[in-house]
């Protein structure tokens, strides 16, 4: 039996915020309360551009350019763009986006849906997690003619209410991760079905993930260097009916750089499958499949971190706090149109900054943390509310 690998990356950008912006926000006159004038104060879209930039140059380019001369080897992959990424891409880099179309069209990519603004908008209510996710399948329509019929929570957070949500949206399969205390005796390489909705679940293989995400360029590893022949043997010796690979996009050229031979793995990938009987799938490819079980998810579980659950973004007071701040005025910045800028407060890259974890966990956390500290993080977003509640209620 032909094995398949449900290769999926994660395509994700913050838009960073501004620090030291609660006296410019309060000092606004009424006839400056608005986007134009809003949106250049809180986003610091120097460094966004920056930082994009270098990514598209390091790992966009290059990968999305391998992926279209190894798709005549059978190399297909399952990619989820945030609305994030797209705005930056269209506003600085769209040649990205021309890139990601042409591999749509020719069938290389199936996309998956995601809140737009990569955001925590399911810990906020249904109705906002919806319209996230409705906005996500609406510019998929729009730039790339491709509706998902795969979906996921950021950083693949899921619980049973939020499945039912992504099936309104029009999810048929959701992706999440392959936790070990739920699946217990179980394995994450086959179709899953939930209690309480239609959809299936894929479950992320996270072992064999992280080796290429985490333990690719690490030469103390005792399985060091991982090369395409020896990872294609373990999936195929691996039990079950499929593998999902789960990885950052930008594991491929900025967490690992080229000279680490992380674009050679990826350009063997399909001819090492092919040698081990093993093939690349979509997540559509999977619909139709019956669930072999079903699993009973009340709490939430991702993929971040040791915990694999909800603490990445919500673990800790100062994370709570600033999300029930940022929530406060929603309502107010909607009325005065700042509407999307206000989800833009909920990207969870703002709270993972906020992490106070230790060990392994911790290392992670600060390895993407921009600020010094959580408690400096915490009070880059605590400025913007209360600089935003100062200008919109005409207090000075």
């Amino acid at each position: 039996m032909v094995k398949g690998v449900v290769f999926f990356l994660e395509m994700h950008q913050p838009r960073r915020l501004r620090s030291n912006v609660l006296n410019k926000l309060c000092d606004l006159r009424p006839s400056e309360v608005n986007d134009s004038i809003i949106s250049p104060l809180i986003f610091n879209d120097d460094a966004n551009k920056e930082v994009l930039n270098r990514v598209v140059e390091r790992s966009y380019i290059p990968t999305l350019e391998l992926m279209r001369d190894i798709s005549n080897e059978g190399f297909r992959v399952s990619l989820s763009i945030s609305g994030s990424l797209i705005d930056q891409l269209l506003m600085w880099r769209p040649e990205v986006i021309e890139l990601i179309k042409e591999l749509v069209k020719n069938g290389v990519i199936e996309l998956v849906a995601e809140p737009y603004h990569h955001s925590l908008a399911s810990f906020v209510s249904e109705e906002l997690f919806l319209d996230e996710l409705k906005a996500h399948v609406e510019i998929y329509e729009s730039l790339f003619r491709q509706r998902p019929v795969a979906f996921e929570n950021t950083e693949f957070l899921y619980r049973n209410d939020w499945g039912v949500v992504m099936e309104r949206a029009g999810a048929s399969i959701v992706l999440t991760e392959g936790v070990d205390w739920l699946l217990g005796w179980r394995s994450p390489t086959y179709v899953y079905g939930s209690p309480t909705s239609k959809i299936k679940l894929l479950l992320r293989h996270y072992r064999l993930s992280d080796d290429v995400g985490f333990r690719f360029s690490n030469r103390s590893w005792d399985q060091w260097p991982l090369t395409a022949d020896k990872y294609m043997a373990w999936i195929r010796a691996t039990p079950g009916d499929f593998v999902l690979i789960g990885l950052d996009f930008e594991t491929f050229g900025e967490h690992h750089w080229r000279e680490s031979g992380i674009f050679d793995f990826l350009e063997w990938l399909p001819k090492e499958a092919a040698r081990a009987d093993v093939r690349f799938i979509h997540p559509s490819n999977l619909v139709n499949e019956d669930p072999v079980d079903y699993l009973d998810v009340p709490y939430a579980i991702s993929w971040a971190d040791v915990e694999k659950d909800d603490s990445a973004w919500q673990g800790n007071d100062l994370q709570k706090i600033a999300l029930a701040h940022v929530v406060s005025i929603g309502n107010l910045m909607r009325r005065n149109g700042l509407y999307k800028t206000w989800r833009y407060l909920l990207t969870s890259d703002h709270y993972y900054y906020m992490s106070m974890k230790y060990g392994p966990s911790g290392e992670v956390h600060n390895y993407f943390n921009p600020y010094k500290s959580a408690f400096t993080a915490f009070k880059v977003v605590e400025d913007i509310v209360i600089g935003l509640a100062c200008a919109l209620s005409n207090r000075r």
